[in-house]
């Protein structure tokens, strides 16, 4: 891959993980590529244009992006972070109600059909959940931006500078 591929792919990777973000999604680190994958199977093309993502089909429809995000997410629920507004199972804690033999049968299905690293992956707690699946934007508390992973901190420090930073460090909540 040349220089210019290279770019051009990280542009449209960038252009992605925005868009998901504006809808209030957020996909696991390193979930692009099979973003993209699926995107690509449903016959859908992604580029980035002057920074935002643009989808056509090959016939050159254009499709909005904000229903391809919910389309993908609710079919592979698995490439982003549990959210408790999305998903009926966001938290260890989901499983856990009923009896011990409805317990085990819930982990059970989760597991059968989620992965066991999917189950390992979940959150112990509905509020722990919340707390993951919040999006970057300026408008986070301090809280929320200290549970952000690093490269979510890193890209959202890279847009809003020093000084936006800082106004979301000086909020409580």
């Amino acid at each position: 891959m040349n220089e210019v591929e290279m770019k051009t792919e990280l542009a449209t990777r960038n252009a992605l993980l925005t868009t998901f973000h504006q809808c209030g999604m957020k996909p696991l680190a390193d979930s692009e590529t099979a973003i993209l994958a699926k995107l690509k199977e449903l016959g859908v093309s992604a580029e980035a244009s002057a920074g935002y993502l643009s989808l056509t089909t090959l016939d050159g429809t254009a499709i909005v992006p904000s229903a391809a995000c919910e389309r993908i997410r609710k079919e592979c629920p698995h490439l982003f972070v549990a959210d408790p507004r999305r998903d009926a199972v966001s938290s260890r804690a989901d499983l856990e109600r009923g009896t011990p033999q409805e317990v085990s049968q819930a982990k059970a299905q989760f597991i059968t059909k989620n992965g066991l690293a999917a189950y390992e992956a979940l959150p112990k707690t509905r509020a722990e959940a919340e707390r993951r699946a919040v999006t970057p934007s300026a408008d986070l508390t301090r809280s929320e931006y200290l549970s952000l992973s690093f490269s979510d901190k890193s890209r959202l420090a890279g847009v809003l500078g020093s000084a936006g930073i800082g106004r979301i460090m000086s909020r409580r909540g």
